[in-house]
């Protein structure tokens, strides 16, 4: 069979296999697999494909996932998205505008300690939902700005997709981590300016809520206790990675631990909830590791058919633009994150692009922290939008309704925050250039 039928074959094999609806990490090893024994024989599995597997099972920077993983099970059953919302809500003054910006900022809190899009999107909708609405905001909206708002999860650092992408580029995930910083905090500027400009309010609505005079004074000052916590804990993970104190691996142990017991000592866990926190990070790993695994054995079908060095050859007469390459690849980037899983986007399409990038001369972390976040913005985009079904169905409401704020949301963020990512890169490396 001639390589170009074989290397039709596999993309075939990958397409009609996603549309079936089989998992991509499935879906993956096996095109890599079938890909691997068409070009070069069976026979090549033992010497290579064996220990490529043993290989990225232990790469030391993945290690990191079970940890931050741990740190935010543990935050999740410890209920502190309530308390979180509480204090916000407070802060606000029961007021409209203050409100919508208050959720925006509960969801980059629980973006730097949860690290889930869609749970966080889920636990806003049913918690700011009615309020937001309360103050005036239609539905459709209210739960537009729920998931928006859990969608940060996966732009405000420790992010998963981050982790993965350090990992097969050998950037510092530290780098990454604080890199995310500049351009996280911009997005939730941009989408504040979007409540002020898009916002969608029910005709007649009254501007503010009365404070509720059954509020248990005891009950909020445990939040508060509680929204303390969170961002001590921030400081101390975030702190010391910047500072050079500690590495990421470390910072994530400390998180986990640090959790762990400010959990216990607030009695916001028990015994079950422990082991419950331990069974899903268990799950999500695997799931992750297998994505990795299957990214990897494609990886090696593609370093065999030389595709990646093809495409660098295709693409040389625009190596001297690296920003028109950026632009192509970040339409490319979106429009993936638009039907895939975040994570999958990651482990499929870096290892092709990687020598594109490295023949441009583009700094690898600056493209990551700006690939993630283009990436991230598919949780807000159909026909996926894994936040927005989230919140959608929490709230028990029709989900292409809330596509059309959240889409609103994210294009005006995707071509705002790029632009600023690409005309003043700075906002990407100037506080990794700084850490200790």
């Amino acid at each position: 069979m001639s390589q170009t039928l074989i290397l039709w074959a596999v993309g075939a094999w990958f397409t009609i296999f996603l549309l079936l609806g089989q998992n991509v990490s499935t879906v993956l090893l096996g095109s890599g697999v079938v890909g691997v024994a068409m070009w070069m024989g069976t026979r090549v599995f033992d010497g290579i494909i064996g220990p490529d597997i043993f290989y990225t099972a232990s790469i030391y920077s993945l290690s990191i996932i079970p940890l931050y993983l741990v740190m935010a099970q543990l935050l999740l059953r410890g209920g502190v998205i309530v308390d979180l919302f509480r204090v916000a809500h407070r802060l606000s003054g029961y007021k409209r505008f203050p409100l919508g910006v208050a959720t925006i900022l509960t969801g980059g809190l629980l973006g730097a300690v949860c690290g889930s899009g869609s749970a966080s999107a889920a636990a806003l909708a049913t918690l700011a939902g009615p309020e937001l609405e309360r103050v005036g905001y239609t539905r459709r909206f209210a739960i537009g700005l729920a998931a928006v708002s859990g969608s940060l999860s996966a732009v405000i650092p420790p992010s998963l997709i981050v982790i993965i992408y350090g990992s097969i580029t050998m950037v510092p995930i530290g780098h990454l981590f604080i890199g995310l910083i500049g351009p996280g905090l911009l997005c939730m500027v941009v989408y504040t300016l979007c409540i002020r400009f898009f916002a969608e309010v029910k005709p007649g609505a009254i501007d503010g809520q009365q404070l509720d005079a059954n509020e248990d004074p005891a009950l909020f000052r445990r939040s508060v206790h509680a929204f303390a916590f969170v961002v001590l804990l921030m400081a101390v993970v975030f702190g010391g990675i910047y500072g050079g104190i500690i590495t990421v691996a470390e910072a994530g142990a400390i998180g986990a631990f640090t959790a762990l017991i400010g959990m216990v000592a607030m009695r916001r866990v028990g015994v079950r909830d422990i082991a419950l926190a331990m069974s899903d990070s268990v799950k999500v790993t695997g799931m992750l590791m297998m994505l990795v695994i299957g990214a990897q054995i494609v990886a090696r079908f593609l370093a065999f058919s030389r595709l990646p060095r093809e495409l660098v050859a295709l693409m040389e007469p625009i190596l001297d633009q690296p920003m028109l390459l950026i632009v192509m690849m970040m339409a490319l980037f979106f429009l993936a994150g638009m039907i895939l899983e975040s994570a999958a986007v990651i482990v499929l399409l870096v290892p092709i692009l990687l020598p594109l990038l490295t023949a441009a001369k583009i700094d690898l972390l600056w493209f990551g922290v700006m690939a993630s976040f283009m990436i991230a913005l598919g949780l807000l985009t159909p026909p996926v939008g894994l936040s927005v079904y989230a919140a959608s169905s929490a709230a028990r409401f029709p989900v292409a309704e809330v596509f059309r704020p959240t889409t609103l949301f994210a294009l005006t963020a995707g071509v705002v925050v790029t632009a600023a990512m690409m005309w003043f890169p700075g906002i990407v490396t100037w506080l990794p250039s700084h850490i200790g």
